[in-house]
Order: structure tokens, then C-alpha cells, then sequence
């Protein structure tokens, strides 16, 4: 090889590890954003995990509370059951009185003096 060809051959040399290294360059910031990417969506997968237990939680709460207050409904139906009824019972009671004569009209007095004018 003459000189020419040699400084042909190192110069075409030099191109090309040129261009290897800015090819390299751009595989790496390639694999960066691809890299980062993949992080942000592992990120918004976790995210979204997160919330779903977070909302899980709620739920549950929710469940729970719902359970409390069907039951405290429940006792209150009952207490109120119970209400009506000895209200029937007291009402049977003055219904017998006024069926006595003078302990009916001191009923109804009573009733009259108790509603409000």
C-alpha cells in the first residue's frame, strides 16, 4: 500500500469510529428514554395499585359503617316498636278509666288540661 492508501484507509478509519461513537451515543439516548419510560409507567402502575388498595380500604369503611348504622336502624326500629306498643297498652288503660264513670270524666279533663291551646 502506498501512503496515499494508508492516509485513505485511517482517515475512512477515523470516519467510521466517528460514527460508532455518535451511533453509540444515540443507542444510549435511546436506551435512557426508553429506560425512563418504562419507569414512568412502572410508576403509574404503582400509582394506580396504590389508589385501588387506598379505594379498597374505603370500601371496606364503608361496609363497616353501613353494617353499624343498619344495626343502630334496627335498634331504633325496636325501641320505637316498643314505644307504639306501650303507648297501645297506656291507651287501653285510659280507654277502661273513661268507661268508669267518674274516672272518665277526670280523664278527659286531664286530656283536655294536657293538649297543647
Amino acid at each position: 500500500m502506498d501512503r496515499q492508501q494508508v492516509e485513505y484507509v485511517e482517515r475512512e478509519n477515523a470516519f467510521l469510529r466517528e460514527q460508532l461513537h455518535a451511533l453509540t451515543d444515540q443507542i444510549e439516548t435511546v436506551k435512557q428514554d426508553v429506560l425512563e419510560e418504562g419507569a414512568k409507567h412502572i410508576r403509574g402502575k404503582e400509582n394506580t395499585v396504590q389508589k385501588m388498595k387506598e379505594l379498597e380500604r374505603e370500601i371496606r369503611q364503608a361496609k363497616a359503617n353501613t353494617d353499624k348504622w343498619k344495626q343502630e336502624a334496627m335498634k331504633e326500629k325496636q325501641r320505637v316498636e316498643e314505644l307504639t306498643s306501650q303507648v297501645e297498652r297506656l291507651q287501653g288503660v285510659v280507654n277502661r278509666a273513661k268507661s268508669i264513670p267518674f274516672a272518665g270524666k277526670l280523664v278527659t279533663k286531664l286530656e283536655q288540661e294536657c293538649k297543647p291551646s
